[in-house]
């Protein structure tokens, strides 16, 4: 299990924490539909479509995240991780959807767990998004960084930002 309260007892400055949703914090029965270029369709969940390299001529339908939750599991330890970091009012902790609505999440998490976290939806699939919001929270000032999420793909767009700001610490874990 990762050690979220020793990585932050290291930090030095301002905190920010970043949980992806998605098969991080839950799992649910949201799928990515998935048309290959000559008309084969297939259907992801967001594990597969994680790892997933795209080919010239797919075309995807994420309309399932684009509602409220459909059968939501939690991942118990990353949840209580996150429970942990939100204790602690020197840490900004929120959750980086590349879902649009940010609604249902806070929802599910008010409604069935008791508290309302804090949740962006970048509205894409995109690993620039993520990194373009968190390159702008270290211009703001933050200057340690935790992330958190499950996407390869993220992880490496959000790992890259170290080279553009040497003096921010930034940690990132592949959620598994």
């Amino acid at each position: 299990m990762i050690r979220l309260r020793n990585i932050l007892q290291e930090a030095r400055g301002k905190r920010l924490v970043v949980f992806d949703f998605d098969d991080t914090l839950a799992r649910t029965d949201s799928f990515i539909y998935l048309t290959k270029a000559d008309g084969t369709k297939v259907t992801l969940d967001p594990a597969e479509y994680a790892v997933y390299k795209e080919e010239p001529g797919d075309t995807f339908d994420y309309s399932d995240f684009n509602r409220m939750l459909r059968n939501p599991r939690i991942i118990k330890h990353n949840v209580d991780m996150m429970r942990a970091a939100m204790r602690n009012p020197q840490n900004k902790v929120t959750i980086l959807t590349a879902r649009a609505l940010a609604f249902p999440i806070r929802h599910y998490f008010k409604t069935v767990h008791g508290f309302e976290p804090y949740v962006i939806g970048v509205g894409s699939s995109d690993p620039k998004k993520k990194s373009d919001w968190i390159a702008n929270h270290i211009r703001k000032g933050y200057t340690d960084v935790f992330f958190i999420d499950d996407s390869p793909k993220n992880i490496k767009a959000v790992a890259a930002l170290q080279q553009e700001f040497p003096n921010a610490r930034i940690k990132t874990v592949l959620a598994k």
